[in-house]
């Protein structure tokens, strides 16, 4: 069963976030047999090729230029009881390399093969995966080999497996390592790869909290899991470290770019990061390793802007984490409370805002995550109690790594109304709600 619970996280000018724990999913298994996948793949036709099942889309070609057709038992005559309709195999004998590129990590892969020997030697030719992590110019993440067995069949068949013990790969490349006395070759089917635990890592806005895992480049997310990593750490410095606690939080983004995530802080149950800058557009995959393990793996989407508001009491509602600043008709500046808060959650209590006499000018100064995307400061809006309140400034901070600010003047006509909602939209976009208590 999933549970609930909280874990208080301060820096300053970020209020102590709030956590929530998500129910872990198992993986999966996805076959490619060139049967049933998308598009559906006509006898003869040459790699490079690509095939889409259960939403994984897996590129085959070969770095020698060696060519592999689509066939069956039917085209070439042979005959193949481990395969299952169609099959890829070398059109040539001897110095034969494929590759499988897959567009999402995996962790495990399994697949039927043949080896073409020619001559009946008395153990079969042997054949190898070896897997990568984006391309084969990178170290190995591991490899597996097998030899196939003489049966009723043309050619020697067999089962070769590899499982990386949770480390990710996407990319594997499948040879002969080494010739036979007789020039070999191979076919393959039921290329069948085991796919990460979606929804084991769930994603909110570090400051809303808002459902559906909408978030922007740049910006601060939470992530919540079960054995997320074995230590608890938080970050010292700016900008945040890419490893806490021995954990990293890759993020693979639509257009297939990996990029490591900035970490404010690394818990068992919850790691609060900074999406990565540059990160595209559309969904992404979130991978969480602790020493080098897979732990979790998640998904979000990706838009231009998220708008969140950082809240007093951490749970993305209630009075804003803000100053107000009181602007007297001099210039001269004072800075008034927004929420009196004490350490138990839900403990904040609004504080007045005294707007002054009139020539006094109050600006809220919010603190939010998700906003620096927009397409222009006109894009920006607030009401403050129903009222159009001038935004004055929207975008970056310097400060701190993928905090945001935002400056809203309150209407004067505001005054004596006590507790009010104050909403932000950006881009058409709106953040959660907070509300301000008027004097």
């Amino acid at each position: 069963m999933c549970r609930r619970t909280r874990l208080l996280y301060t820096a300053p000018l970020l209020a102590a976030l709030g956590l929530w724990t998500a129910c872990p999913a198992g993986a999966q298994s996805v076959i490619f047999d060139f049967d049933t996948g998308v598009p559906a793949l006509t006898t003869g036709r040459n790699i490079p090729l690509d095939q889409t099942s259960g939403g994984i889309v897996a590129h085959f070609s070969s770095p020698t230029g060696a060519v592999f057709s689509v066939q069956t038992d039917a085209s070439t005559g042979w005959k193949m009881s481990q395969f299952s309709g169609h099959y890829l195999t070398a059109n040539n004998i001897g110095g034969n390399v494929l590759d499988i590129t897959f567009s999402q990590w995996v962790t495990g892969i399994t697949l039927t093969f043949a080896t073409a020997d020619f001559q009946q030697v008395e153990i079969p030719s042997t054949i190898q995966a070896t897997a990568y992590l984006d391309s084969t110019g990178t170290p190995a993440v591991g490899s597996a080999s097998a030899h196939g067995s003489y049966a009723s069949d043309t050619m020697p068949m067999g089962t070769l497996s590899f499982s990386s013990g949770g480390q990710l790969f996407n990319v594997v490349e499948i040879a002969i390592p080494y010739q036979p006395l007789a020039a070999a070759a191979f076919c393959i089917d039921n290329v069948t790869v085991a796919t990460l635990a979606s929804g084991a890592f769930s994603s909110a806005s570090a400051a809303s909290y808002a459902s559906g895992a909408l978030l922007a480049p740049a910006s601060i997310a939470s992530g919540f899991g079960e054995s997320l990593a074995s230590g608890t750490e938080s970050a010292a410095s700016q900008p945040p470290p890419l490893t806490l606690a021995n954990t990293v939080v890759t993020v693979r983004d639509s257009g297939g770019v990996n990029r490591q995530a900035p970490l404010y802080y690394v818990g068992p149950t919850q790691i609060n990061y900074v999406l990565p800058d540059g990160t595209a557009a559309g969904p992404v995959t979130l991978a969480v390793t602790n020493g080098g393990q897979l732990t979790a793996v998640g998904a979000a989407s990706i838009a231009s802007v998220a708008p969140g508001l950082f809240t007093a009491n951490a749970d993305g509602k209630g009075a804003p984490a803000a100053a107000a600043i009181t602007v007297a008709p001099d210039q001269t500046q004072t800075v008034q409370a927004v929420a009196r808060c004490g350490l138990a959650p839900g403990s904040c209590v609004t504080s007045p805002i005294d707007l002054g006499p009139s020539g006094f000018q109050v600006v809220l100064t919010l603190y939010g995550t998700g906003i620096r995307g927009r397409t222009a400061l006109t894009a920006v809006t607030a009401t403050v109690g129903g009222l159009d309140a001038q935004v004055q400034y929207a975008g970056a901070q310097s400060q701190f790594a993928g905090l945001d600010q935002v400056n809203v003047a309150v209407p004067r006509a505001l005054a004596g109304r006590g507790e009010v909602d104050l909403a932000l939209v950006v881009d058409g976009i709106a953040a959660n709600t907070v509300r301000v208590n008027i004097k």
